[in-house]
């Protein structure tokens, strides 16, 4: 049924197929040029194409230029001799276009256009005059050949074949005619063709319907063979076999026929289908077969999709897949070679050779190419077409790549390959390319229909005649005559014109401008006389730049600014956008060189230079030998003159060195008579008002007890002007500085009301304080200047007031924030007031408001200079307001921080009660004096005491039993306090529960920094004042005392500020107000301390001149300092620090020097320290 169904099928197309194959003529492609298109008359004389590949046409009414596109007419107002050309020819020298007319005048091409050449020249032409005649041999080959289907009577007079195969026909009346692809024909089918093969005289034809036909020649034509053959299937591949006269069929679905057909008659039918592969040789009966290939020795290749390849032999089935070596199932062609291999090709994957066995792969790109055809040329080279990759040639072990961009061919897409003597024949799916040896050129032009659906591996090259191809398209067969030679790759492009400052000109070669500044822009075409095509341009001018432009259509290069030099502009042009690059075209351009550039100019400049740099070189020698001479003689007179002033300078400065020793020397006696005086002045001050503080606290009339007050206030007066005169030499002298350490403010204002209150009752005037309530109670300063401050402006209040009053009033300003406001102090009274042009004079030192302020109300004119260098110091300050008689407000403002209250510690005022229950202290002491102090002054205050002689002890001491608070010196044998502390507080991490506090005979910030950092909690200077101590342990321990103790910590009295006391002519002076301060008045004790330093001290003083060792002088002097420092003996101590210090050295003449001071200052302390003891008469 099945065989039966496809012979109904053939039967019924068989009909058709005949009568369309006899109407249907050789197809071809004519075009005609007319009068509408730009011709000057239809009656064409003379064709020629010149070397730039413009067409030339001679006609009645003048020659024409076609370049392609449009026609352009040159006539006698052009130059011709004549207007009716009949010859055209070209010198092959010169290129220069000979123009023949019909009255026998010549004409020939210029620069400019043309000119007509004498009569008596007759050029390359052979005829003088009247019409040409035609070539009829010439004629009636091409008509015989090419068959072209001119109008009816049309009459032939020119002919011409230009570069790319184009033929350009003359007619006498009929215009100008194009005929393209004339070796091309298209001989229709009407059933879709699939496959086609070649044997013999004949060539074989598959079908989609199984139809197997046969195509012979007749006459010089081609011709469908009426007989038919069918097979069950549709037909993929054939291979005809020459020896046997059979054909191999492969078909899509049902695998490999074999069918038999006669020799002798093309016409005759074919036999029946017989002998089906499939069931002799072990076949698949469903193979999809792709290519068939017959190798030498005679063995069959299938190739097939899905399944690899199978090689077919009489004796055996070969099967290779990709396990065998294959780079894919799926293989399109087959080729086997004259060396004996075998060449697979696959898509997407490459190629795959076999080779005695062994597979090699070649994929050739990235990835693998998409190989499509393959074929061997008569050289043995191997040719391969893919997809997308243009052609591949193997040659000498290594593959060569053509592509449309290095070699001529139509397009990468390559469906088929087809070896002849004319060269190989590319097909494409819509175009051909013909290469010969490795030269490529597109063979027909793109839009031609006939090449349309052209199928892969579908060609047959027709017997003897090796240069007609036969391909097969879906719609019928197309016939391929090949040329002679290849045509033309491309069309030379040509510059027409070039604009020089907008003016155009012809392109002449150079060109040549003057300098400057040029816009030059060239214009250039292709002279291509194809029929379709887009032209693309690229160009570079050298000498500007060597990189070529974009592709662009726009035929022409612009270069706005071209500066002086040498430049070739180079153009080419390619057809499409995937076409061969032309060659390209020249045109050089010189721009001539300003005359400020050039080498000469540039020698010229320079000798110029040269010379003006010689000459000034000279003339500036001359000047300067001038020059010479008159400083010289300046010189001279000015060494004279400095030689004076040098001599008046030098007297002067020594008289200045004396000036300046004296005053230094006044300076220094300023200050030592300050400090003797103020200190004179001090000791018996503090007996006077020690002795009325006692007396008052005992029984005492009221009129005595009045007395005792008066006494008491002069006395504190007379101490505020001593402690005024000693300020104002530490202020002169920058040796005043601040403390930052944590304040009431509250009970600051309290004690200068309790300062103040008898001095104001007694003249009875009121004393108000005005406390703001955003003032903060705590904050850091130096609670001593502060005092001082408020003291000096207080007082002058009190003592320039006789009625009414004084007011203190304390206030917040808007500072650095909350927590750093302004604190304004305001002093008001209601005394005489102060005269306005006065207000500035009274802050200076030793300075009032008039004369005889001093007589009437006394004083140093020093308390408003101290107190404004003070509030000066606090980074504020003072200013007064006043009227006079009516009074006057002295105000002033310092930043303060604030702290917290609760971390202020308290203020002992009044009597030091015993701490109740009682406390328990270990002190760390190495000298035995002032063990002796500690214990005495300890035990007063009922605290239990426990001595310790060095730092070891003391750690070892406080491992065995509890203390409550622990008191250190810092210097001490075997271990200091520093390193005591340390181990202290890794035994007793609290501070809290187990205080530390250090006591040092130095008060510098560092080493308290050095004690903090240490451990410990506090530090106390040596000799400590009783009442600070006795704060530190009360505010350490958390004992509460009596109630007379609260606010910050008091401060030593302003006694203690004053040092500097020297010896005089084998006197010394012992301040015994720091021993009566320190004993509060206890004889006894105060013996003890002296029978102990005189017990002491000899022994010690002895051991610093016997021994030089730096470790044992630094101990003695530190233990006889420590001593020294309760008697106030300041210039003792001072040696003895100087012998304690690390940081110094001495050489042994230095160390003879000062222990020997130090024992002649001793010699003279003995007996003082005796005197009191009433022992002077007994020897040391």
């Amino acid at each position: 049924m099945r065989c039966l169904r496809f012979f109904l099928l053939l039967l019924l197309e068989c009909v058709p197929l005949a009568s369309a194959v006899r109407a249907q003529a050789p197809q071809q492609f004519l075009k005609q040029f007319g009068t509408a298109e730009g011709l000057p008359q239809p009656f064409i004389y003379a064709l020629h194409q010149d070397r730039a590949g413009y067409l030339w046409i001679g006609t009645g009414e003048g020659l024409v230029r076609f370049d392609g596109t449009t026609f352009q007419a040159f006539t006698t107002k052009e130059g011709l001799a004549e207007n009716f050309v009949t010859q055209l020819a070209e010198d092959p020298k010169t290129g220069q276009l000979w123009v023949g007319h019909y009255q026998g005048g010549r004409s020939h091409s210029e620069d400019a256009g043309f000119s007509a050449a004498p009569k008596t020249a007759r050029g390359p032409f052979r005829a003088q005059s009247g019409l040409p005649i035609p070539d009829s041999s010439q004629l009636g080959a091409f008509k015989r050949r090419y068959h072209p289907a001119l109008a009816s009577g049309t009459a032939i007079s020119c002919l011409l074949r230009d570069q790319e195969g184009t033929f350009w026909i003359g007619t006498s009346g009929q215009g100008l005619w194009r005929l393209v692809d004339a070796h091309v024909t298209l001989f229709p089918s009407a059933t879709r063709l699939t496959a086609l093969g070649g044997t013999g005289r004949q060539v074989l034809a598959g079908t989609a319907t199984g139809k197997l036909l046969r195509v012979y020649q007749q006459k010089g034509r081609l011709a469908w063979s009426p007989t038919l053959s069918v097979i069950p299937g549709s037909i993929t591949s054939l291979l005809p076999l020459l020896s046997s006269n059979r054909v191999v069929v492969g078909t899509d679905a049902i695998g490999v026929w074999q069918q038999t057909f006669p020799r002798a008659q093309p016409s005759a039918a074919l036999a029946p289908a017989s002998d089906v592969l499939t069931k002799t040789s072990s076949l698949p009966s469903d193979l999809h077969v792709t290519t068939l290939a017959r190798d030498a020795a005679q063995a069959l290749w299938i190739g097939t999709i899905g399944e690899g390849v199978f090689r077919v032999t009489k004796d055996e089935t070969q099967h290779y897949t990709t396990a065998s070596g294959l780079l894919q199932n799926d293989v399109y062609a087959i080729l086997p070679d004259h060396q004996g291999r075998v060449w697979f090709a696959t898509h997407g994957t490459g190629l795959a050779v076999l080779e005695k066995g062994r597979f090699t792969v070649h994929r050739l790109v990235p990835g693998g190419i998409d190989a499509t055809t393959l074929a061997e040329d008569a050289a043995g080279r191997v040719w391969v077409g893919t997809e997308g990759d243009g052609l591949f040639c193997y040659e000498n072990n290594q593959f060569r790549q053509f592509t449309t961009t290095n070699s001529g061919i139509a397009s990468n897409y390559c469906y088929g390959l087809v070896p002849t003597s004319g060269g190989l024949l590319v097909h494409h799916r819509n175009g051909l390319s013909l290469g010969r040896t490795y030269t490529f050129a597109p063979f027909t032009t793109p839009d031609n229909p006939v090449i349309h659906d052209l199928l892969p591996n579908a060609s047959a090259v027709l017997p003897h005649l090796d240069s007609t191809v036969l391909l097969a398209a879906r719609n019928g067969l197309v016939h391929v005559q090949l040329p002679a030679q290849l045509p033309a790759r491309s069309s030379p492009v040509s510059l027409t014109e070039v604009e020089i400052d907008g003016e155009r000109q012809r392109v002449t070669q150079p060109l040549h401008l003057a300098a400057g500044l040029h816009r030059v822009t060239w214009f250039f075409r292709v002279a291509s006389l194809s029929p379709s095509g887009t032209w693309q341009y690229q160009y570079r001018l050298r000498g500007f730049h060597d990189h070529w432009s974009r592709p662009s259509s726009l035929a022409e290069a612009d270069f706005p600014r071209l500066d002086a030099g040498q430049y070739v502009l180079e153009v080419r042009a390619r057809r499409g956008s995937d076409g061969m690059w032309s060659q390209s075209v020249f045109s050089p351009l010189h721009i001539a060189t300003p005359f400020w550039r050039t080498w000469w100019f540039a020698v010229l400049v320079l000798a110029a230079g040269l010379g003006s740099a010689y000459v000034f070189t000279r003339l500036r020698t001359a000047n300067l030998r001038r020059q010479k001479l008159q400083l010289e003689n300046t010189v001279r007179e000015r060494t004279a003159e400095l030689r004076h002033e040098k001599d008046t300078t030098e007297r002067i400065n020594a008289e200045l060195v004396v000036a300046r020793d004296a005053a230094e020397a006044s300076r220094r006696a300023k200050a030592q008579f300050l400090a003797n005086m103020s200190h004179e002045i001090r000791t018996p001050m503090n007996a006077v008002i020690g002795l009325t503080h006692l007396l008052r606290n005992t029984p005492v009339t009221e009129e005595q007890g009045e007395y005792l007050a008066a006494i008491q206030s002069s006395s504190q007066n007379l101490l505020v002007i001593i402690n005024d005169i000693l300020d104002s030499s530490k202020i002169e002298a920058g040796k005043l500085t601040l403390e930052r350490t944590p304040l009431r403010l509250p009970e600051v204002v309290e004690r200068i009301a309790r300062m103040f209150q008898f001095a104001t009752e007694s003249k009875g005037l009121y004393f108000h304080t005005e406390v703001a309530p955003d003032v903060p109670i705590a904050m850091l300063g130096d609670a001593v200047r502060l005092t001082q401050v408020l003291v000096n402006l207080v007082g002058n209040a009190v003592k320039f007031t006789t009625t009414g009053g004084v007011t203190l009033r304390v206030s917040t300003q808007a500072g650095l924030g909350a927590e750093q406001p302004l604190i304004r102090f305001a002093v008001l009274d209601t005394g005489i007031g102060i005269a306005a042009e006065k207000l500035d004079a009274i802050f200076e030192d030793f300075s009032q408001a008039n004369t005889s302020t001093t007589r009437q109300f006394g004083g140093t004119g020093l308390g408003l200079s101290i107190a404004r260098n003070l509030v000066q110091l606090h980074g504020g300050r003072l200013w007064v307001e006043s009227v006079e008689g009516a009074g006057s407000t002295f105000s002033f403002e310092i930043p303060c921080t604030v702290v917290d209250a609760a971390t202020v510690r308290p203020e002992a005022v009044g009597s030091l009660a015993p701490f109740v229950p009682a406390l328990r202290v270990l002190v760390a002491e190495d000298n035995d004096l002032n063990q002796l102090v500690a214990r005495k002054t300890l035990e007063a205050w009922n605290v239990e005491v426990t001595i310790a002689a060095n730092g070891r002890l003391a750690v070892e001491a406080a491992q065995t039993a509890p203390f409550d608070a622990v008191l250190l010196d810092v210097q001490m044998p075997e271990m200091d306090g520093y390193e005591a502390a340390r181990q202290l507080r890794m035994l007793f991490p609290s501070a809290e529960q187990f205080p530390l506090i250090g006591l040092t005979a130095s008060a510098l910030p560092e080493d308290r920094v050095l004690a903090l950092e240490a451990g410990m909690n506090d530090t106390l200077a040596k000799p400590f004042d009783p009442a600070v101590l006795y704060a530190r342990l009360a505010f350490y321990t958390g004992r509460q005392v009596t109630e007379s103790l609260s606010g910050t910590p008091p401060t030593l009295p302003a006694s203690a500020e004053v040092s500097s006391h020297e010896y005089a002519a084998n006197h010394v002076t012992v301040r015994w107000e720091l021993l009566e301060e320190l004993s509060s008045g206890n004889e006894g004790f105060i013996h003890s301390i002296i029978h102990t330093f005189l017990a002491q001290a000899p022994q010690l003083a002895t051991e610093l001149q016997a021994d030089s060792s730096p470790i044992v002088l630094r101990q003695v002097a530190h233990k006889l300092r420590g001593q020294a420092a309760y008697f106030g003996l300041d210039s003792l101590t001072e040696r003895l620090e100087l012998l304690e210090d690390k940081r110094t050295s001495f050489s042994a003449p230095e160390l003879i020097a000062h222990t020997s001071y130090i024992q002649q200052e001793l010699m003279l302390v003995y007996p003082v320290l005796r005197q009191r003891l009433g022992m002077n008469k007994l020897a040391v």
